[in-house]
């Protein structure tokens, strides 16, 4: 279940975004989910898709994403413990 959705932009900057670069403001919400909950995350920036789904395979969530459009949209699963 898809609990949080974020949307940035190749256009907003850190300023726009209070500072922080977007990859912050997904792990902060990665580290909240419950097993089996995800966000879902809609960006034009592929330097900054693949830096997201780089990091969320790197502490252990499901990733999948797809390109469309001149768009990327991933999709980050907290894994349901078996």
């Amino acid at each position: 279940m898809i609990v949080t959705r974020f949307e940035f932009s190749r256009d907003d900057s850190c300023h726009k975004l209070g500072l922080r670069h977007p990859v912050y403001a997904v792990l902060e919400k990665l580290r909240q989910l419950g097993p089996g909950e995800g966000v879902e995350v809609v960006t034009d920036d592929f330097d900054w898709a693949l830096t997201i789904e780089t990091v969320a395979r790197g502490a252990a969530y499901e990733v999948a994403r797809e390109d469309a459009s001149g768009r990327a949209r991933i999709v980050i699963y907290r894994r349901v413990a078996t």
